[in-house]
């Protein structure tokens, strides 16, 4: 018999998730301006992030999670890895991902320890590079932003109406 543990990540508000990958074009061509605008760039959604078994939860905000998955092996192919869990002893994990082919799934990515090493880099330095063999494991504090993901849809569609 098999007994496997993970880390389990908060409880996800669906509605959220689907929101945001329903809109996930028009968001996708506002990246910049998301970059650019800290109350955008800092908008949470429960679910989003790194869940290791025995270090603390490293929740990405959207601005985040956008960079890593330019950046980085968070996005494979059509595979947007968003809900990562797992032990970065063993390197066994459940990685949730959105496909715009395939929809909502869930895997175990090989990659799972760059995953969480290249979230952590970003959150400490502000950048994904990996300089050094150490991750240290610290989650600095961030503040959130009071909007969320519907008020950014909003605001993104309010955009795209006034400029055309």
């Amino acid at each position: 018999m098999v007994i496997r543990f993970f880390a389990k990540p908060d409880t996800p508000n669906n509605e959220d998730i689907q929101a945001f990958f329903d809109n996930f074009d028009l968001i996708q061509q506002h990246k910049q301006l998301i970059f650019d605008t800290p109350e955008y760039y800092s908008i949470k959604i429960a679910s989003f992030g790194c869940f290791p078994l025995y270090t603390p939860p490293i929740r990405l905000s959207i601005g985040e999670l956008l960079r890593l998955w330019d950046e980085t092996e968070w996005k494979q192919d059509d595979k947007y890895f968003y809900c990562i869990t797992g032990s970065p002893l063993s390197g066994g994990n459940s990685s949730k991902y959105w496909s715009s082919k395939k929809g909502f799934k869930s895997m175990e990515t090989g990659v799972f320890t760059k995953q969480i090493r290249s979230a952590l880099w970003l959150l400490q330095t502000g950048s994904t590079e990996i300089k050094s063999r150490c991750t240290p494991i610290e989650v600095p504090k961030r503040e959130s932003s009071t909007l969320t993901v519907n008020d950014l849809i909003d605001i993104l569609q309010k955009n795209e109406f006034e400029s055309h």
